[in-house]
Formats: C-alpha cells, structure tokens, sequence
C-alpha cells in the first residue's frame, strides 16, 4: 500500500500482465513496459480483461472504476538492430481493435517524440475502465513538439503539422502526407524535405490517438468526417500515410471514410532481419526515399520518372554500403530537419521546428 509505488523486473509475460491487472483492481495504477513483439504472448488475457470491462460498462452500472490497464510497448519493429526478425511483430494493435466498439474501452497511441510520449502517459494514467496500449521506441530520437503543443495534438488525436508542411493550405497541396508512429513520422519528415526541393507542396498530418481516424459510422468518438475532410481531403488530393503496424490495419478504420481510394499506405510487410535500422526500413519499404519515391508516383510519375529511378538506385547503393561499412550511410543517420541547426532552446523545451536527436522535455 505504499504510496511510492514499487517497480517489480521479471521477464514473463503472463505473470507481468496478473501483476498489472491486480494492482489497478485494488485501486491504485500502474504501467507495464513490455516488447512489442511479445505482448502477444498475453493476448487472450487482455482480451479477457477487455470483455470484463464491457459487461461492466453495459451491465454493473454500480461497479466502481478502476484505473487503465496501461501498457508501454518498446522495443519496437523498426528497432530490431541486434534481435530480428523474431523481434518484429507490430500486431497487438488488430488485436485491440477486435475490442473498438461502442464501450470504449481500447485506447491505442502512438507518441511521434519524447514529449508526446509524456503527455500520453499523463492522460492514462488518469484514465478508467479501458486497456491503453502506447506504441514507442526507446533509442534517442529528435523531438518534434514541447508538450503543450503535443497536449493540443493528443486532445483532438490528429494535427496538421504546420512547419513541417511545404504547402499553406490543403487546397494548394499537391499531396497529404500522413503519419502514425515515431519512426514513420521521422522518415516521413526526411521524405518531405526531399520532396521540397523538388517543388513539390506538401500538407503534413500526424496521428497520435489512432482510433480518432476511424469511421465516423463505427466509433462515436472519432472525428467527424467534415473535419477528417479537413486534415486528408475528400479524395481530391493522394494522400501517402506511413503506418507503424501493418498497412491493413489503416485500411481496416477507414474504409468507411470520405476519399479513402486515395490513400496509399506503407506498413510493416512481414520482412526483416537482425540489420541496421536502415535496412530494416529499406526491406519494408519505409525509408525516406521510398516513402519520396512513391509521392512522385502518385503525383506524376512520368514526370519524375528519373528522380525516381535516382532514389530507388540509391536505397541499393545505402544498403551496400552497410554491408561493407557495418553501419548506415551517413545520409540516413546525419539528416536533421532544415531549420535544427539554428535551433535555441525556449522555456526548457524546442519548438517544432527545432529539432535535434536526442531532445526532449
């Protein structure tokens, strides 16, 4: 009963889980780190804890709220550098998404930085009746956003990136890219850099609270579809969306959505190894210049064809060049967004736009 509250270490899964479900079931709250890979291993008890939580929300309107079952999920698929392929499964999302229904008692995030990770975790804790799954990885990252500016992105679950978007309007926009995840969102941001110096106008949207993207017609606490039209257009603009997880699970919320044959989605797609980090991205299609390649594409791929042949040769040539070097081509690992090298420090935290690894509040 201590108020300080213990930090118990003990890889098993299953045991991990009971302890976590114990402790909020006697009032108090708690978090669970685990690989994202792993978590399965308990699938069919957070299952069981999310049918609990239903038939107590539709059922026992006198039982008394506990606090969120939460859960921190790192180690993630992108970051597999020394475990591989045994270490790359980003699915516990489907799992939760079964439980996306109208008790609402799933919660699934995903902190594009450091200080969106911290306002996530300020919401859950505070959070009752519901499994909160948050979706993160753990290396040092840049940091895109203080936390109040992450608070104002997480209270409506989706934000258009201003400073990250080269065009001023979504009308002015020659293609939506779009981002869920920490990785994604950082490859997406280099692609789009890219992509400017070549013209080409970009409308910048992030998610953070994924299941505020799903349609309309299935969750009552999504966005409504005047304001998804709003962040992604009603299909008059292709929209290029880099997912953490599996590319279906996108497809999955969103089929019912305004313009959704406009989407093109990359995701995880089942290939990996033990490999550098650019690899890894590289073998499912996740890199900056895949992800640019592929905007071209759907912009005017005739147009761009050679700029396109351009990147695609250089993802071979990157690659070789961890093969031989043992580590990453400097491409990859030394970009930082344009405006980071005048970055100054403001109030304890950056600005959006002054990102630098490693930074955060």
């Amino acid at each position: 009963l201590a108020g300080t509250g213990k930090v118990v270490e003990q890889l098993s899964e299953h045991q991990c889980e009971g302890f976590l479900e114990g402790y909020v079931l006697t009032g108090r709250s708690g978090v669970w780190s685990s690989y994202e890979s792993f978590i399965h291993v308990v699938d069919s008890m957070v299952n069981q804890h999310c049918k609990w939580l239903e038939a107590t929300r539709r059922e026992i309107p006198w039982r008394a709220p506990i606090s969120g079952l939460n859960i921190l999920l790192s180690s993630h698929v992108w970051r597999q550098d020394h475990n591989g392929f045994s270490h790359q499964d980003p699915g516990f999302i489907d799992l939760l998404l079964n439980k996306a229904n109208d008790t609402h008692v799933v919660n699934a995030y995903y902190p594009a930085d450091a200080n969106m990770a911290l306002a996530v975790a300020e919401r859950v804790y505070r959070s009752t009746d519901c499994v909160n799954a948050i979706f993160c990885g753990k290396q040092p990252a840049p940091t895109f956003q203080t936390v109040d500016e992450a608070r104002v992105e997480l209270a409506e679950g989706v934000a258009q990136w201003a400073w990250a978007s080269t065009a001023s309007s979504l009308d002015e926009a020659d293609v939506v890219v779009a981002t869920c995840g920490d990785v994604p969102t950082l490859e997406a941001l280099a692609a789009t850099d890219m992509l400017r110096e070549l013209g080409i106008k970009v409308w910048f949207v992030n998610v953070v609270d994924l299941l505020k993207i799903q349609n309309a017609s299935e969750n009552d606490e999504a966005i409504s579809d005047e304001r998804w039209a709003e962040f992604f257009g009603r299909g008059e603009k292709p929209v290029l969306f880099a997912f953490h997880a599996y590319a279906g699970t996108i497809r999955r919320l969103i089929w019912d959505r305004p313009g959704h044959d406009a989407f093109r989605v990359h995701g995880y797609e089942e290939k990996g190894s033990t490999t550098t980090p650019f690899d890894m991205l590289r073998l499912n299609n996740m890199d900056r210049w895949a992800l640019a390649a592929d905007v071209l594409r759907m912009v005017d791929a005739e147009k761009f064809a050679a700029k396109i042949d351009e990147w695609e040769a250089f993802r071979d040539e990157a690659f070789q060049f961890a093969v031989d070097e043992g580590y990453d081509h400097p491409a990859f690992t030394d970009w930082v967004w344009p405006d980071a090298a005048a970055a100054t420090a403001e109030d304890g935290a950056l600005s959006a736009t002054q990102m630098t690894a490693g930074d955060n509040e």
